[in-house]
């Protein structure tokens, strides 16, 4: 049975347009349509200098502008930034020395995308709240739901670089998708984590519609941005409540370093929900991720690697290895995409997690010479207690968990072996997952809380031994207690996902005034419809008829047949002189 749920995403936007400027929503924030625009360029490789936005302004990137290094920059929460889409106007193709076609490509733009990357030695503060989060999205959103997650790559993206270590050949990279057209190298990430361990606070940020390709690289990899990319970021970094929806290429992808993810909500990108690469060794919990293969929204919902072999550029050791520790995943699929696919050097410690509905569970790939089985091999990647549900045809283990692509003649007898011995298994979850949509909006919701059982406790044997996670003892990214860390202030609730939205420009319309029978204390405009008719009745508490429910009095009260004449003193069956006498002889008694 499907439950409905309402909620206000709580934007920074007036309770009701029509209210004007003056009356302000709970973010004190004046609705996004009267909020006078402020262009944001890179000021000729200047950057932004160390400066605050305010929800006062909508902010519109108009070109990859850059926070340099040493400077910082400030995000109130309720602010809206808005990217520049861009428009290509020719592709450069290339030549191999044999005279073959090259797979590489370069786009040339007429309008080039906006973007905000954040400098290694820069800091970001974009610290929304939870009925104040800041949006991230492309210039022109209308900004009322009406574009779904049908619509993608409209901006470039947000990028944060730090120094932290990766295992590219030289210890450094270019941040993918971006170029510095001044040569300062201000996208350029890595080293040994010592100068730079915080970039800044990301909490509470909504990044909708992002990405942008600047072609296809010579080893056929698409230089493409994503909603978030955190290159080589240090650990003192904050990251929490972020949701990345509708990206044309990843919703959060992560480049070595050691930062920590908690609470990302990853909905109907293009490709992966969350990818990470080149040695990332931090911490995640509470990560979300939803796709929808049927409608071109997701190849997996989870695409683990380690390093950059296929481009040529690896430390040979291939360390540091990736292998994060990965807590109370959900990830729920739709069509017959991969839940989570391991290669290219990828390991994983992965714990508490729940997977449904995708036509394969984990993918072990074994073609590089240092690929997810060596790194299984190694101990590297450990996957304990785990619940899968709705993989394949069958729930059989080979969909569950594969050993692909690979020449070692046991490898999915010893992944299988794994996977059993560690109390992984498949087990009904009876949540309600799946959802059906129309124009990239959700008709039918979905309630991801599983029904409290063992199968979804968590024995102490399997909760996190490092201070930084929070101890919980269910699987999954959700709590059984029906609550959702996902709602009241994100654009996938606002595509239905989660039951019925309410958009925050007009309110909650109903009956505001409290003595009402049809009193809403939710509303927050009048839509006319007070009555009080239906709860009016009789509110004398000795009449036959007392209503004790009732709010108004109607006239409608039956006496008792025994005090139907109430003036009958001495209870004579009449009133006479005798009952008057009697009145007058108490007349003046104090009563205790």
């Amino acid at each position: 049975m499907k439950r409905a749920f309402v909620h206000i995403l709580a934007g920074g936007a007036a309770l009701s347009s029509s209210l004007a400027s003056a009356q302000l929503g709970p973010c004190n924030c004046p609705p996004v349509a009267d909020r006078p625009i402020v262009e944001v360029g890179d000021a000729d490789g200047m950057g932004t200098g160390t400066v605050t936005w305010s929800c006062d302004s909508l902010y519109v990137l108009t070109e990859t502008v850059f926070v340099n290094p040493g400077d910082a920059l400030t995000i109130f929460p309720g602010t809206v930034i808005q990217g520049r889409t861009g428009i290509v106007s020719d592709t450069l193709t290339y030549t191999l020395p044999n005279g073959n076609p090259s797979p590489r490509q370069d786009y040339i733009f007429s309008q080039e995308a906006g973007s905000l990357v954040v400098s290694a030695g820069a800091t970001i503060v974009a610290d929304g709240t939870s009925n104040c989060p800041i949006v991230f999205t492309y210039e022109g959103d209308p900004m009322d739901g009406s574009s779904g997650y049908d619509v993608r790559g409209m901006w470039g993206g947000l990028i944060v670089c730090g120094d932290g270590a990766l295992n590219t050949f030289d210890g450094n990279d270019e941040a993918e998708g971006v170029v510095d057209p001044t040569g300062q190298n201000r996208h350029v990430y890595g080293g040994d984590g010592t100068l730079y361990p915080s970039s800044g606070v990301l909490r509470y940020l909504s990044l909708r519609h992002a990405s942008t390709s600047m072609g296809i690289s010579q080893f056929e990899n698409g230089l493409e941005t994503n909603a978030l990319t955190l290159c080589g970021v240090g650990p003192e970094t904050t990251v929490e409540y972020i949701e990345a929806v509708a990206s044309g290429d990843d919703g959060v992808q992560i480049f070595g370093g050691l930062v920590n993810v908690r609470y990302l909500g990853l909905a109907f990108n293009q490709e992966d929900g969350l990818e990470y690469d080149q040695g990332w060794q931090g911490n995640g919990q509470f990560i979300f991720s939803i796709t929808d293969e049927l409608n071109g929204a997701g190849e997996h919902g989870g695409d683990y690697e380690g390093d950059d072999y296929e481009e040529f550029d690896v430390d040979m050791t291939f360390m540091p290895y990736s292998n994060p520790m990965l807590h109370n995943q959900t990830y729920i699929g739709k069509g017959t995409a991969t839940a989570i696919r391991m290669h290219n050097g990828a390991g994983v410690r992965m714990y508490n997690s729940l997977f449904a509905h995708y036509g394969l569970g984990i993918d072990f790939e074994d073609e590089d010479p240092c690929d997810a089985w060596e790194l299984f091999l190694f101990g590297e990647t450990q996957i304990h207690n785990n619940r899968f549900w709705a993989i394949g045809d069958s729930s059989g283990i080979a969909e569950m968990i594969l050993y692909n692509e690979g020449f070692v003649f046991n490898g999915q007898e010893e992944i299988e072996a794994h996977f059993i011995d560690n109390n992984n298994y498949a087990s009904d979850p009876q949540f309600d997952a799946e959802f059906a949509s129309e124009a990239g909006h959700i008709t039918d919701a979905i309630n991801l809380s599983p029904v409290a059982g063992a199968d979804f406790t968590v024995a102490e044997t399997y909760l996190p031994s490092d201070p930084w996670f929070i101890p919980v003892d269910y699987i999954g990214a959700f709590n059984s207690d029906g609550s959702n860390w996902l709602t009241c202030w994100t654009y996938m609730e606002q595509l239905g996902l989660f039951g019925e939205w309410v958009d925050p420009e007009v309110g909650v319309t109903g009956c505001t005034y409290d003595f009402a029978c049809n009193y809403n204390p939710n509303a927050t405009v009048d839509d006319g419809s007070c009555e009080v008719t239906t709860c009016a009745g009789c509110t004398w508490p000795e009449a036959e008829n007392y209503d004790p429910n009732a709010l108004w009095d109607d006239g409608s009260c039956q006496l008792p047949t025994s005090v139907s004449c109430p003036e009958d003193i001495n209870q004579d069956g009449q009133v006479n002189t005798g009952d008057l006498l009697m009145f007058l002889g108490a007349f003046g008694t104090i009563c205790l």
